[in-house]
């Protein structure tokens, strides 16, 4: 009797052993959060070549758009894509590398061609298993880039607002230090604005103010950039210029553009702007040269208005 007694403890403890498998197995389905087990794929200098599906819950394959049966064994690229597959397998290879879970936020394409952003947490296993659960952030992610976005662009116009400004202009600074290529920085509004408001109503001075920063943008060329700085005052940023000579043209043709009445509904409003340039090559600070272009504008503003101001503060004159 007692020879024959270790069996049914043996079969016990795998059945119990399955029953708790079971149940993890039914844990993991019934989450929302996609998991699964990844086995790289090694080559003889135990290079990684692929990673392939050992284990995949219900979420995971909902969203590569199989049954799970249908993953299992399948390499990295077949199951999730070629695009998705790429970043993934760069996390995977890290967690390996490092012998540390690793998580980053991973663009993905689900199967029903939905681009979005999925959170990858990577627990690696010995020197080839790689636990992966990963959750669908996109809302999140969108909701970041909105805020972002509003933090850095005008309400009215969606132009990029001062913060973007003075961002861009320092980038500028150090590109123009490092190529040797000139920039040019502009301020410029509208001359006597506050008697549109005055005459036709905020509302109509709001549609001006979204048609005429539309009006320089179309007259410059595809990467100027171009913000509201408060009210009806913009900036201008033009990269990638030869010389004193190519900042006038451009400002010629903005004024021209001006020349035209702006209509809206049964009106037609005439308006003139003055503008003060600087023509730079990096070597001053943001502040000095935004101080440099409002002096600029004001000087225009002086000499009679409907005119722009340009200072070259370049090392070559």
């Amino acid at each position: 009797m007692t020879r024959h007694s270790a069996k049914p403890e043996v079969n016990e403890s795998a059945t119990e052993l399955q029953l708790q498998l079971d149940v993890i197995s039914e844990a993991l389905d019934a989450s929302a959060d996609g998991f699964a087990i990844w086995k790289a794929v090694l080559a003889p200098n135990q290079k990684v070549e692929d990673f392939t599906l050992v284990m995949m819950n219900a979420a995971g394959a909902k969203f590569a758009g199989k049954t799970q049966g249908e993953l299992v064994g399948k390499t990295l690229t077949e199951v999730v894509g070629l695009k998705t597959s790429r970043g993934l397998r760069s996390l995977f290879e890290r967690a390996l590398r490092e012998g540390n879970p690793v998580k980053e936020v991973v663009p993905g394409i689900a199967a029903d061609g939905v681009h979005g952003s999925f959170e990858n947490s990577v627990v690696p296993f010995g020197s080839s298993l790689v636990f992966a659960t990963y959750r669908d952030v996109s809302d999140v992610e969108d909701e970041h880039a909105r805020l972002v976005w509003l933090t850095e662009h005008d309400y009215l116009t969606g132009m990029p607002n001062r913060v973007k400004l003075h961002d861009s202009l320092a980038n500028c600074i150090s590109t123009a230090k490092s190529s040797g290529k000139l920039f040019g920085f502009v301020f410029i509004d509208i001359d006597h604005f506050k008697d549109v408001n005055d005459s036709f109503g905020h509302e109509v001075g709001d549609v001006l103010l979204v048609n005429f920063v539309k009006r320089i943008r179309h007259s410059l060329p595809e990467p100027a950039l171009v913000a509201r700085i408060a009210g009806d005052e913009f900036a201008i940023l033009l990269e990638d210029l030869r010389d004193e000579a190519q900042l006038n043209e451009l400002m010629s043709e903005v004024f021209n553009a001006m020349g035209r009445p702006f209509v809206h509904e049964d009106l037609e409003i005439s308006v003139n702007c003055s503008a003060g340039c600087v023509l730079s090559d990096g070597s001053e600070h943001p502040d000095e040269i935004m101080r440099i272009s409002d002096k600029a504008m004001y000087e225009a503003k002086n000499a009679g208005r409907a005119r722009f101001v340009l200072k070259n503060i370049t090392s070559v004159t």
